[in-house]
């Protein structure tokens, strides 16, 4: 048996470059895994299959679960068959919520899997594999801060660090990436969709004072005309304190970049309201 954490993702930048022809969308975005996490524990059964517990039961416990779908492409990979494989996912971060749960489950399962059964598969073969179930698996396979291009499977490492605590806040509903996208329209100039000349001329760790400068999300204008609580949300996170604030993904997380802990947990029980929310305190991961 084998117990693995799933961290959480938020996008400290997201920009979309272009449609291509087969529908998808080409971006560029800075990630920052966070300390938000899922549990999933993996162990082997007699009976042959994959089966899939999940804490909740709103979730598909099928292929339908990414979490589930990783274990079927591994084991088909490896050539493996009459194998059972219990797979219990303890869910923490929200579903719809543009911080990357489902994905993250997904390479946790990969990786999981390949140390419980002892197989042979190194990390650039499990992206590969992992590109197959969704775009943002492969990140979650690679330390992090990581800068993301393509449909989000190309994967390298930052060049720039932003140490902050961060305040994230769910208003309680979740928004489809698929909807999200297809309601974008790409009016702007090309140019204006290239990324910053900060990524390439910044090393080491951003500076609070330019934290704001850093954060944009192209997806952001046309979700919160759709639902502007996640706009309320932000505007929340600002005048609670935090120094920038951005939607992460698609949404409908809100995240809140903070300069010390003891800040950010008071904005995070300010912010709670009237428990529709979800606030979490969360740090960074660097690794």
């Amino acid at each position: 048996m084998i117990r693995i954490l799933a961290p959480a993702k938020v996008n400290l930048s997201l920009r979309i470059v272009r449609r291509r022809d087969d529908g998808y969308h080409d971006i560029e975005s800075l990630v920052q895994k966070i300390s938000l996490y899922d549990r999933i524990t993996i162990r082997k059964a007699k009976e042959p299959g994959i089966r899939l517990t999940c804490s909740d039961p709103s979730l598909p416990s099928g292929p339908g679960n990414l979490a589930h779908a990783a274990a079927q492409l591994l084991l088909e990979a490896s050539r493996i068959r009459d194998m059972g494989i219990r797979l219990h996912l303890d869910k923490t971060i929200p579903h719809g919520a543009g911080l990357g749960g489902g994905s993250s489950d997904a390479a946790a399962v990969l990786m999981g899997l390949t140390t419980l059964l002892d197989l042979s598969w190194d990390r650039e073969e499990l992206a590969d594999m992992g590109k197959e179930i969704g775009s943002d698996v492969p990140l979650f396979l690679y330390p992090s801060p990581s800068l993301i291009t393509g449909r989000g499977e190309k994967v390298q490492p930052s060049p720039v660090l932003v140490n902050a605590v961060y305040v994230l806040v769910f208003p309680g509903f979740p928004v489809s990436t698929k909807w999200a996208y297809s309601n974008l329209r790409l009016t702007k100039e090309p140019d204006k969709y290239t990324i910053s000349s900060l990524y390439r001329t910044a090393g080491g760790a951003l500076p609070p004072d330019q934290w704001k400068s850093l954060l944009v999300n192209d997806l952001e204008n046309v979700v919160t005309k759709r639902h502007p609580e996640i706009g309320r949300c932000r505007e929340d996170l600002l005048s609670a304190g935090a120094s920038a604030s951005l939607m992460s993904g698609s949404g409908s997380a809100v995240f809140g970049l903070f300069k010390d802990r003891p800040a950010a947990e008071k904005a995070a029980a300010r912010l709670m309201g009237d428990g529709s929310r979800m606030t979490k305190v969360a740090l960074p991961i660097f690794s």
